[in-house]
């Protein structure tokens, strides 16, 4: 591999770092917890892109199936979390519901 290619894959990997530890502070200081949900799938697929970058600089086919590991990981850490957020929005809107009936039993 020439000098250029490695110079610019160490560039490379610096920049996704660098946009990981952004993230990482858009997830601390978001309002919102859909926020910190997308912040974390973006951190997946940066993730995932320092990993391929590495297996490109390394030359090690093996760590790409690790990456995809990760992919799968980084994924199903989203599913879970948008299950968790829309588990406890229905739990609010039912609440409401729960209560109105609560009463009406007791008038009855």
């Amino acid at each position: 591999m020439s000098a250029f290619m490695q110079g610019y894959l160490l560039i490379a990997l610096t920049v996704l770092g660098v946009l990981v530890l952004l993230t990482l502070l858009y997830a601390v200081l978001g309002k919102r917890f859909t926020d910190k949900i997308v912040a974390a799938n973006m951190i997946g697929s940066l993730g995932l892109n320092m990993i391929v970058v590495l297996a490109i600089f390394i030359g090690a086919d093996y760590i790409l199936d690790i990456g995809l590991v990760f992919a799968l990981l980084a994924f199903l850490m989203v599913i879970v979390l948008c299950r968790f957020v829309q588990n406890q929005v229905l739990g609010k809107l039912r609440e409401p519901a729960e209560k109105t009936e609560e009463e009406k039993e007791g008038e009855a």
